[in-house]
């Protein structure tokens, strides 16, 4: 079991269900992002399922802030870099925009969570892990999200990286790559499908499902068991792995 463990992007989503999965094995989150209120009704989660809950409200684009909460921990067992946003940028857009989005995904996503192995490795000491959360596009590009498909990519290098860099330590780093996940992020995905291909967001869900070998979306909760098994104690031998969990779409 993880006893100290921190999560960015926690205020919902995949985050939210990681700090939930491990609140009921008793453990200690600490609750990082953007989203104060949000942050506060995940910490209560957290307590009624008989973790203790530490809110930490700051952008993983920000290093100072980022550096001022690994300050006030002592130490951790556990890391999981979850915070991360999408969007359409195509590369012919004529949208004064897309260049300021691409470089907002790509400072979140990938940047940040360079940002967060820097303010935060030094907290854990031998036997702790580090998950990045990647993606199903961080196995294959997709039109038009050029950005993500980069950060996604680029997260699964920079695991490959810091794995070699701090098992020396005993710290093991690893990714997930998660399939379609029932999130926000996944309906803004869903709806921006739907007006491209000129259909219902119904028709666009069944659309993204038919491509998936077990032929359905994922829950969250889903997802946090396959990060769990990463985080174990238990678990010394994967070292610089990416675990896909996306239905099959990706067999490697």
């Amino acid at each position: 079991m993880t006893h100290s463990l921190l999560i960015t992007g926690a205020s919902r989503g995949l985050g939210r269900a990681v700090a939930l999965h491990f609140a009921a094995l008793g453990s200690e989150i600490h609750l990082l992002g953007r989203d104060e209120t949000a942050l506060a009704t995940v910490a209560e989660a957290v307590v009624t399922a008989g973790g203790r809950a530490h809110i930490h409200c700051a952008s993983v684009t920000d290093r100072v802030a980022l550096r001022v909460v690994s300050e006030r921990i002592s130490r951790l067992d556990g890391l999981v870099a979850a915070a991360g946003i999408s969007g359409i940028t195509p590369v012919d857009s004529e949208l004064a925009d897309v260049d300021a989005d691409f470089d907002e995904i790509l400072q979140t996503d990938l940047t940040g969570c360079w940002n967060t192995v820097r303010a935060f490795a030094p907290k854990l000491g031998a036997g702790g892990h580090i998950v990045l959360v990647s993606s199903v596009l961080g196995r294959f590009g997709v039109p038009g999200y050029g950005a993500y498909c980069a950060a996604k990519h680029g997260l699964l290098g920079l695991t490959k990286a810091l794995a070699l860099e701090l098992i020396p330590k005993g710290i093991y780093v690893n990714a997930v790559a998660p399939g379609w996940v029932d999130t926000a992020m996944a309906q803004t995905g869903i709806r921006a499908m739907a007006e491209g291909f000129g259909i219902s967001e119904d028709q666009a869900r069944l659309k993204a499902e038919a491509v998936v070998p077990v032929q359905r979306f994922f829950q969250p909760e889903e997802i946090a068991h396959g990060i769990a098994w990463l985080l174990a104690p238990a678990n010394t031998m994967q070292v610089g792995q990416c675990l896909n969990l996306d239905g099959g779409v990706v067999q490697v």
